[in-house]
């Protein structure tokens, strides 16, 4: 197993509620313990606000240098504030979209921000808000958002056609953009989220609407699964899984059931049960036995990882190119004018 690897499962020892403190404390006192490691793969999936958080709720901050617990505390404040601020623009956008009768939900981050499900608001770290909008009225809620400060836009350099949201709103007095959603996932995967249903069933906390439990799961998990690949590479994300731990997926038997109805809720939570104490009791199939096998045969090997990675990438880079060359002309006239203006 490569340093790397090694140093993904002490995080998720960290990050875990079920793990043992007692065994945890005994580890990371060690004065050989690679604290640096801990730094790199956190930032790289996004955790160190709540790798701080969940070691002061363990009382263990006393095994870590002065110096990085300073570090770690001052991330967490500066994210801290941030949400903050971002869940100040969720209640104003909330009063826009309400006064217009737009049917919406907020989604991912922001929804779980909005649902109070952390122990400390400064663990998440949130990029854009993201909204489901009801199909008809999404233009509407697009214009309206525009004429109430978020009057700059930021999208593709070519028309893509049927894509989950629109272009990026921005404010350049706020802190985060807004996406606007009528789709939650790419094209192909339409049919694994019935749009309509969901808004259906939205729940609201202090007046902010976001998804019902299972919904919000299901969405973080295929978001990770589909629209970030993690199923096609084989790979975790520990920001993702930690979010659903903290709605307390895994103790939810028929959410568990419904998502192990699909491949990709079968490849995810088998890597989920790998790293995390809380999902141990999911049942393994012969499909998640073979996905954990490959993926600890790459976590051991790093030329392997290397070498798959590589021809994943290339095949799906250039697979998609050409799709798009072949059926969206906006694309095939972005890349001929991107070829006059090299020659």
């Amino acid at each position: 197993m490569t340093n790397s690897a090694i140093t993904i499962h002490y995080i998720t020892d960290i990050l875990s509620f079920n793990s043992s403190t007692k065994a945890l404390e005994k580890t990371i006192s060690s004065p050989t313990f690679n604290w640096d490691n801990i730094v790199i793969e956190g930032s790289k999936h996004l955790v160190l606000p709540a790798i701080y958080c969940r070691l002061k709720a363990k009382k263990l901050l006393h095994t870590l240098p002065t110096d990085l617990v300073d570090y770690l505390e001052e991330i967490t404040n500066i994210n801290r504030a941030r949400n903050t601020r971002i869940l100040n623009q969720v209640h104003t956008i909330t009063q826009v979209l309400n006064t217009h009768n737009i049917d919406h939900v907020f989604l991912k981050g922001t929804a779980l921000l909005a649902s109070d499900c952390y122990e400390d608001n400064g663990e998440r770290m949130v990029g854009d808000i993201d909204i489901l909008i009801e199909k008809s009225r999404v233009l509407d809620a697009f214009n309206l958002l525009k004429n109430s400060g978020y009057n700059r836009t930021s999208g593709f350099a070519y028309d893509k056609k049927d894509f989950r949201h629109l272009d990026r709103l921005i404010n350049e007095n706020e802190l985060a953009a807004i996406e606007l959603h009528t789709e939650l996932l790419n094209k192909k995967h339409w049919s694994l989220m019935e749009m309509p249903s969901i808004l259906k069933k939205k729940r609201f906390y202090n007046n902010i609407a976001i998804p019902d439990k299972k919904d919000l799961s299901t969405h973080l998990l295929l978001s990770w699964q589909l629209n970030d690949h993690g199923h096609y590479y084989n790979t975790a994300s520990l920001k993702s899984i930690y979010d659903l731990i903290v709605i307390e997926t895994h103790q939810e038997q028929d959410n568990i059931k419904t998502l192990l109805k699909l491949k990709y809720g079968q490849s995810y939570l088998e890597l989920a049960k790998y790293y995390f104490e809380e999902f141990a009791r999911i049942p393994s199939n012969n499909y998640m036995r073979f996905r954990k096998f490959s993926f600890k045969t790459k976590e051991s090997f790093k030329l392997i990882n290397t070498i798959s990675y590589l021809f994943k990438y290339s095949t799906f880079f250039i697979s998609e190119r050409l799709y798009l060359i072949l059926t969206n002309y906006s694309y095939t006239k972005h890349i001929l004018k991107k070829i006059r203006n090299k020659n």
